[in-house]
């Protein structure tokens, strides 16, 4: 697996997490509880963009 399909991946899991915290998925989680799933959720997004941009300036790098 290439590291630019790696950071695509936890980009979709995060905004997979971010839903869970939009719409309510988890039926005993108190808006705090989602609150933190959401942000969660961003901070895998952001991570994966980073990912993502690593991976493609090594890929840019060795050809």
């Amino acid at each position: 697996m290439s590291i630019i399909t790696a950071g695509l991946l936890i980009s979709f899991s995060g905004i997979i997490v971010v839903c869970l915290g939009l719409f309510d998925v988890i039926p005993d989680a108190t808006k705090t509880l989602n609150y933190v799933f959401i942000a969660i959720g961003w901070v895998f997004i952001l991570i994966g963009i980073i990912v993502r941009i690593v991976g493609m300036k090594l890929e840019r790098k060795h050809k």
